[in-house]
């Protein structure tokens, strides 16, 4: 079962496909918080519970479902407990762990221990435990022990302890029966008596414990280790319980060894209200403790390789950079990419990329240092943060990486393989103190080291270096998917005229500006190579598509009687993807588009190249009324052979042929051979790049059907700001 959901991020990465190894690790992780003995959740930084384990499904009566996805007031909507709440902000806002014990906060959450209980509104009395947990926003795990057994036992501790002298052996049979440990002493912290339950914990007899001090059979630490000072005298003085006693101690036990205890301390009063010694009840939280532990060790670390995950190594990057603040040290960021992992993964399989994986992140381990961080950051990527890190020293320790990297050989069954890894780094200073950028420009410094040939290792420098280049495409990410949320594109088109009568159609081919953030015009070559290469090529396609079509639906007789042809580019990537092709077909039919009014240029590189893909495209719109052209036709190497198998209506000839077909005769031979084999096929064909008369004379003496270019029109507005046609 999944307690916690699984968040999506837009990240830029590609996830990380889980093993089976992981699921277990899930399962397993999953079986532990749901067979936990205490109460588990977890909000987030908007106070929305992420996880809700079985203890609190059944003490709350609030399944899971009903409980995660909503904020800790729709769950607990007459909660308004204001130490509580301020708890939860502390830890969400400052990342201050809280503990809220019964005594100071009582009944702070709707909780019954039986149905019985809920009806009689018996409130279960209950510990709180509030902490924060490293997250890339922080998250607070909420931990909830019912101590209405302690509760219960503890008030009838102080009963027993006001009755008279001639009851104590009666009371100490009690305090045998009981579940947890108790001891008690004299006014002097000196012991009288301990159940057989202390005995088993401490290690302690009773014989050899009797009249010795408390401190010495209950040697406590806090969990940090520092030694916690019993302070009996302050108890049996006025009663006080120390602020040092309760949660997280480590009992140090008879034998040398330790466990995790909880307790509580107490006044022991006579009949008069004396004094007359001190109560000590506690047990052991070993297990729930290390439940605990192990839910907040799984929050921080990656399941397969144990170092750190994304969620910390952010954070520790935040911690990173604030230290570079107005002083003179310089840190050092490295993001890492294996190279073949992917050949291993196809090869051997899942099993073989874990394992090469958990080797890669041993490797990492052995060439930092103690304060240096590492991270698996998702798939086969890592990073690295190295404190006060010169760059040349870090280069050369990426180098070493890098080195050893390509040195290692990874064997799977008969099968060797040798193992690269691209590095890109960053230089942390009091410069550049923005997380976010520096990830971006780790990232783009990878990739730049990739394209550089794989197995380099490359400095990011701004404006000096492929990085920066390839940092400038993921800037243009962020913007293009900004401008398809707000509508930021603008449709202008170019004509396309026949060049002879018989054609009395109208023929534009549909372009794109980019409305940039100062309210410029962003010509396509400036966006368009990143939109390819971060896959936003089909989401620019539907986008002028839709608005094409509403346009032509909202002025349907004026086209009609003008006899238009639009001509709609459509990239690589839409060719090959069948959403898109679903989408079409259905927006021809919302926008009732009539036959012959759309025509779909694709470049004779992205058809050739998804082949397949193309001629069921091509087919299927074509029996709804679409024609086709084949752009940039003669770019390719096999053009006229691929050519028969392309059910297209136009070639469209390639302009780097058109614009010097006059000064050259290899290129008018091109022009006139597709011109021919085109005619031969019953294809139309348009000649693109016409930039003056002289090329307009000898494309209408060879016999081309169409021509565009500057030389006829340049490209205008097709519509204006609302997304009307402009006549």
């Amino acid at each position: 079962m999944t307690l916690i959901k699984e968040c999506s991020s837009s990240t830029n990465k590609p996830s990380h496909i889980k093993t089976m190894e992981e699921k277990e690790i899930t399962d397993w992780t999953s079986t532990v918080i749901d067979l936990s003995d205490i109460g588990l959740f977890l909000l987030d930084k908007s106070n929305v519970i992420q996880c809700w384990n079985q203890w609190m499904v059944s003490s709350s009566g609030i399944s899971r479902d009903n409980a995660i996805g909503k904020t800790f007031s729709e769950v607990f909507p007459n909660v308004k407990s204001a130490r509580l709440l301020n708890a939860i902000d502390d830890a969400l806002c400052q990342g201050m762990p809280s503990v809220l014990s019964q005594k100071l906060n009582p009944h702070k959450l709707p909780l019954y221990k039986t149905i019985s209980s809920k009806s009689e509104h018996n409130l279960m009395s209950q510990m709180i435990m509030i902490k924060p947990i490293i997250s890339k926003s922080t998250l607070c795990l909420i931990q909830v022990v019912d101590v209405s057994a302690a509760v219960a036992r503890d008030h009838m501790l102080r009963f027993q302890a006001a009755e008279y002298h001639a009851k104590e052996l009666h009371n100490r049979a009690v305090l045998s029966s009981i579940a947890d440990a108790v001891i008690t002493t004299d006014t002097h912290g000196r012991i009288e008596y301990m159940n057989s339950i202390a005995e088993s914990i401490t290690g302690w007899t009773i014989e050899r414990a009797i009249n010795t001090y408390l401190e010495e059979v209950f040697s406590v630490l806090s969990k940090n280790g520092k030694p916690q000072i019993h302070s009996v005298g302050l108890c049996i003085k006025n009663g006080i319980i120390p602020s040092t006693f309760g949660d997280n101690l480590i009992l140090n036990k008879e034998d040398g060894t330790t466990i995790a205890v909880e307790e509580s301390l107490a006044a022991i009063y006579n009949a008069k209200n004396e004094i007359t010694g001190v109560v000590l009840v506690f047990r052991d939280v070993t297990r729930a403790r290390k439940l605990a532990d192990e839910v907040n060790w799984q929050a921080e670390h990656d399941s397969l390789t144990k170092l750190f995950n994304r969620e910390v190594f952010d954070k520790k990057l935040n911690y990173l950079v604030d230290s570079t603040k107005n002083v003179n040290i310089h840190h050092a960021l490295l993001y890492l990419d294996l190279d073949q992992f992917k050949i291993v993964n196809d090869t051997c399989g899942h099993v073989a990329g874990d394992e090469l994986l958990i080797q890669v992140s041993k490797i990492l381990a052995l060439h930092i240092r103690n304060n240096d961080v590492l991270a698996r950051l998702g798939g086969d990527e890592f990073g690295i943060q190295l404190f006060d890190c010169p760059i040349d020293v870090c280069m050369r320790i990426a180098n070493k990486i890098r080195q050893a990297i390509k040195d290692y050989r990874f064997v799977w069954g008969d099968k060797s393989f040798s193992i690269g890894v691209s590095i890109g780094v960053v230089e942390i200073t009091n410069d550049n103190v923005n997380v976010k950028n520096l990830l971006s420009a780790a990232d783009a410094a990878c990739y730049a080291a990739k394209d550089s040939g794989r197995d380099q290792v490359h400095l990011y420098q701004i404006d000096k270096s492929e990085a920066a280049t390839r940092h400038g495409e993921m800037q243009w990410f962020s913007q293009i998917q900004k401008a398809l949320d707000n509508n930021d594109f603008i449709l202008y088109a170019q004509t396309i005229v026949p060049l002879d009568t018989s054609d009395n159609q109208t023929h534009l081919e549909v372009l794109i500006r980019m409305r940039g953030d100062q309210g410029q015009l962003i010509p396509p070559g400036a966006f368009i190579p990143a939109a390819e290469r971060f896959g936003l090529m089909s989401a620019i396609d539907r986008w002028v598509i839709e608005n094409i079509f509403k346009m032509i639906h909202a002025s349907k007789e004026y086209i009609i009687q003008n006899k238009f042809n639009f001509a709609i580019n459509l990239s690589g990537q839409t060719l090959s993807d069948n959403e898109t092709l679903d989408f079409i077909t259905k927006q021809l039919d919302k926008y009732e588009i009539t036959r012959g009014s759309i025509s779909f240029e694709i470049t004779e590189t992205a058809a050739i190249s998804n082949l397949s893909s193309a001629n069921s495209f091509i087919k299927l719109l074509k029996a709804a009324g679409c024609k086709f052209a084949l752009d940039d036709f003669g770019s390719g190497l096999s053009s006229f052979a691929y050519l028969k198998n392309l059910p297209v209506d136009f070639l469209k000839i390639d302009g780097a042929f058109v614009k010097n077909m006059v000064n050259d005769p290899i290129d008018y031979a091109m022009v006139n051979s597709i011109n021919q084999i085109g005619h031969v096929m019953n294809l139309k064909t348009i000649a693109e790049f016409v930039e003056d008369d002289d090329i307009l004379q000898k494309l209408k003496e060879i016999g081309v059907d169409y021509a565009q270019g500057y030389a006829i029109c340049k490209p205008y507005p097709l519509t204006d700001k609302n997304g009307n046609m402009l006549h």
